[in-house]
């Protein structure tokens, strides 16, 4: 798959401390210098269900196991990441983990060898009242959590 395809993702959004907080991905565009903000997942595998890919990417990126979740909705992601256009049909869902351990965590180390990346990256905990003080992708993310 070239990153020309619209490619289908599952993600997820995680809350703690009574929904003051959602477990976002860090990332960094190094092109463009900028720090950013998405929830975690990735690509839909063909033949997969997107919540199967959902509980496939907690499990494989954070070593988490997801128990509940539930479809908020489903966007649209154009972008541009490290100078390559991207475009993507996002499932976004809300989860809960399995176990207590990952909301006692501050930040996870995440592992992603699609496309060959193989790199990690982290993915921390942050207020939902400081989510307009940073950048966050989609944009529309901010007003569903």
């Amino acid at each position: 798959m070239s990153w020309r395809d619209i490619r289908p993702v599952a993600v997820g959004v995680a809350f703690r401390n009574r929904g003051e907080e959602v477990l976002l991905s860090r990332l960094r565009d190094e092109v463009t210098d900028e720090t950013f903000y998405r929830p975690v997942g990735g690509g839909i595998e063909f033949g997969e269900s997107s919540d199967e890919a959902l509980v496939r990417e907690f499990r494989e990126e954070l070593s988490v196991e997801v128990t509940e979740y539930d479809r908020i909705d489903t966007l649209e992601n154009t972008f541009e990441f490290r100078g390559e256009r991207g475009h993507e049909i996002w499932f976004l869902y809300e989860v809960s983990f399995a176990e207590s351990w990952p909301y006692k965590r501050d930040e996870f180390e995440c592992v992603e060898d699609e496309h060959g990346l193989d790199e990690t990256y982290p993915a921390v905990w942050i207020p939902v009242e400081e989510l307009s003080e940073v950048v966050v992708y989609p944009e529309s993310l901010t007003s569903l959590v």
